[in-house]
């Protein structure tokens, strides 16, 4: 027990002198030296604060430097109140202890919680970095120590720096994706058909396409403030959105009206020579409430104007800084419908008889992408469903609605999803948006139904590359507030110019085929991109599509019986995998898609098949349709390799045929996506997987009598694997 005590003693001794040696040596290097670090943690958080609250006034400049001295001058009293109440409980100066937990704090907000640990020591190399180099000018420290300190701390400041200002580093997987898919070109070259490659001329007529239409473009303004071309009124939007706390208070002094009274306003883009043009309404979502967002939308409505369109695109400020008001945006959206139907039926008016009521399209992004489904769904209903004293009265004429990186679920009807059908729907996002990180427009888009009573469509389309902001040329590349966007990593992006020119190619396309009936050449867009891959900027794309015309054969949404279809008479079967279920699915982050698949599991030398055997002749059916996603995570980009499917048909006489899926679309492995700087550094990375479908004539399956079809069997090659199937259907 003595010796123990002996041991005991020697070591807390030991530990004393360590700690007392230690004590010196700070003091010798850096005493007193904290001044530079509480004036420099003041200011940099000054600054902060300025950047990201300051931009809401105007001008921007102004406000920052504004609400930058503000917050300067309330942190000196609140931190030396906070300072003496601390001294009087622990009876010493804690100064230095409380600039450094600030200084925490800032870089803790600046990397986010999930890099706390690098939070941590870059504030701590921030305080000895500022203690060091207040210990060599003021204090005239002159040992090796604080030299080395003040070195290796400035290093790692300077690096991170330049980390923050730079656009970050280069994808890799999309090169490499784009090289399988062209290998893959270069083996079928024998079998290549009219609909693999383009002419010449079909090149040109594409690039055509993409210029401004024969039709010259007028612009007219309409708005409440005296300014406008055109006199408008204003509606309230109160019961359905509110300005809440000293923000709304101070957004309400800015803008000058309150929400009982808020402004029908826009701006309209029409063609001078024609009449009765199909009429778009475009609306924007969440942004800086001094920012005039429905002008970032110039580039579409000129150019779909110079094509034969009249562009409506509204002022929907008067929701910007809001949460759980996307019901407020669709009757803005709404009310500014009617406004306009007026101009349109006035004599004086420069928009007389433009606008072909009978056959409107609403466009929305961000927030007004998720809008529009809700104006949609408005727009058939008497009644508000959260509360039937507001009443409805519009019934116009929408026929199709086009979401932009849009959200979904922010408001839900009386708690439910917002199910249409029978009207047009395209969806657009981008595999790089860091504001809306997970395609959530693919759950609106499973919510489109048809009851085959008239035509109608649906296409997704979802683009590595493309970020959230780009849609909206006042938007920019960072897709959120300084100084948080300094982590975004942008250097992978696409240009402003070729993500919009995504945009007005597909859109205009998807309203020739919706509105004006049109069925030109690039009608192939809408559900076969890789026709034109040559000639679209050169990124990833997946698509995925459905008609109204398609008999579905299996959707999975129906009930847990696995062996049957959604059609009568279907039955299914897998081979040669290790588990094979109906699966509810979900984004890279975890939340629901709102869809449910067949999702196929194996390793195993024999080649893993899914078969649907049907009982009834398909009659007049002219080719399969399915949609598939290969669902393999945690692999390297090397390794990576498209996947591998074959399609065969079987008679009931036991005739088959088969084709490579391959064939028919690039399946590509998920996309290891990275939104930040970090991810880079330290191997994080987002798996984003989306359905491509995948449609194959009947007339390249020979040999096969396709009107006594017995079997469909998708067979796959690989050893190992995991797959989704969805939505097998056979269409005209």
């Amino acid at each position: 027990m003595r010796k123990i005590k002996k041991l005991f003693e020697k070591v807390k001794i030991f530990f004393r002198q360590k700690i007392l040696r230690f004590v010196h040596f700070a003091e010798c290097n850096w005493k007193d030296t904290g001044k530079l670090l509480y004036w420099i943690t003041l200011l940099l958080c000054s600054f902060s604060t300025g950047l990201m609250s300051g931009t809401f006034m105007r001008p921007a400049w102004a406000g920052v430097l504004l609400v930058s001295i503000l917050t300067f001058f309330v942190l000196i009293p609140v931190l030396w109140l906070l300072k003496r109440i601390v001294r009087l409980a622990l009876r010493n100066g804690i100064t230095e202890l409380l600039s450094w937990i600030l200084l925490c704090l800032l870089c803790v907000s600046l990397l986010e919680e999930e890099y706390i640990a690098l939070a941590i020591c870059l504030s701590l190399a921030a305080a000895l970095f500022f203690k060091s180099l207040w210990g060599i000018i003021h204090n005239k420290v002159r040992t090796k120590a604080i030299f080395i300190t003040t070195t290796l701390t400035g290093l790692f400041i300077a690096a991170v720096v330049v980390l923050l200002f730079s656009d970050g580093f280069e994808d890799t997987y999309i090169e490499k994706y784009l090289e399988l898919a062209y290998a893959e070109d270069m083996t079928k070259q024998d079998t290549l058909t009219k609909r693999d490659t383009l002419t010449k001329q079909e090149e040109a007529e594409f690039q055509t396409a993409l210029e401004n239409g024969p039709y010259t473009v007028s612009t007219v303004t309409y708005g409440t403030t005296g300014e406008e071309d055109l006199a408008s009124d204003t509606v309230d939007i109160s019961g359905f959105a509110s300005n809440e706390g000293i923000i709304g208070f101070l957004k309400e002094k800015y803008q000058g009206y309150s929400l009982k009274e808020t402004p029908l306003a826009g701006i309209i883009w029409y063609p001078e020579e024609i009449d009765n043009c199909p009429t778009l309404f475009i609306i924007h979502g969440n942004h800086n409430w001094i920012t005039d967002s429905y002008l970032g939308y110039e580039y579409l409505g000129t150019y779909l104007a110079s094509h034969g369109y009249v562009v409506v695109s509204v002022d929907e400020n008067a929701c910007n800084g809001l949460s759980g008001e996307n019901d407020g945006r669709a009757v803005l959206l709404l009310e500014n419908m009617r406004q306009v139907k007026k101009y349109n039926s006035q004599e004086e008016s420069p928009l007389y008889e433009k606008m072909d009521y009978d056959n409107l399209a609403l466009a929305g992004h961000s927030r007004g992408g998720e809008a529009i489904t809700e104006a949609c769904l408005f727009n058939e209903l008497t009644h508000y469903p959260d509360n039937g004293n507001h009443t409805f009265y519009w019934d116009f004429s929408i026929k199709s609605l086009i979401a932009i990186a849009p959200v979904c679920g922010q408001y839900q009807p009386s708690d439910r999803e917002v199910e249409l059908s029978d009207v047009n729907y395209m969806v657009i996002h981008g595999a790089n948006d860091q504001d809306v990180s997970t395609f959530m427009g693919m759950s609106q888009y499973e919510n489109i139904t048809f009851t085959g009573e008239e035509d109608g469509i649906k296409t997704a389309l979802y683009v590595a590359g493309l970020n959230h902001g780009q849609f909206n040329s006042l938007w920019g590349k960072y897709d959120s507030s300084e100084p948080m966007n300094r982590m975004l990593n942008v250097e992978n992006f696409l240009s402003q110019q070729e993500q919009q020119n995504i945009a007005k190619i597909f859109i205009r396309t998807f309203l020739d085929k919706t509105l004006k009936n049109s069925d030109s050449e690039l009608t192939e867009l809408l559900t076969d991109y890789g026709k034109y891959q040559s000639v679209l900027p050169q990124t990833l794309y997946v698509q995925s599509y459905d008609t109204a015309d398609a008999l579905t054969l299996c959707d999975f949404e129906e009930d847990v019986r696995l062996e049957t279809g959604s059609l009568a008479g279907v039955s299914i079967w897998a081979k040669n995998v290790d588990s094979w279920r109906e699966e509810e699915l979900s984004f890279s982050n975890g939340e629901s898609r709102e869809n449910y698949a067949v999702i196929l599991k194996w390793e195993s030398k024999d080649e893993a098949q899914i078969t649907f055997s049907l009982e009834s002749e398909v009659g007049n059916a002219g080719s399969l349709r399915f949609d598939i996603m290969d669902m393999q995570e945690e692999f390297e980009e090397e390794e990576a390799e498209l996947l591998e499917a074959e399609i065969i048909l079987t008679d009931t006489e036991g005739n088959s045929a088969r084709v490579q899926a391959g064939d028919y679309a690039a399946l590509y492995p998920a996309f290891p996506v990275r939104l930040e700087k970090l991810q880079y550094m330290f191997g994080g990375v987002e798996y984003k997987h989306q359905f491509q479908t995948v449609s194959v004539p009947f007339t390249d399956f020979v040999g096969v009598d396709v009107t006594k079809l017995k079997k469909i069997t998708l067979q796959f090659p690989q050893e190992e694997g995991k797959v989704a199937i969805d939505n097998v259907k056979l269409a005209p």
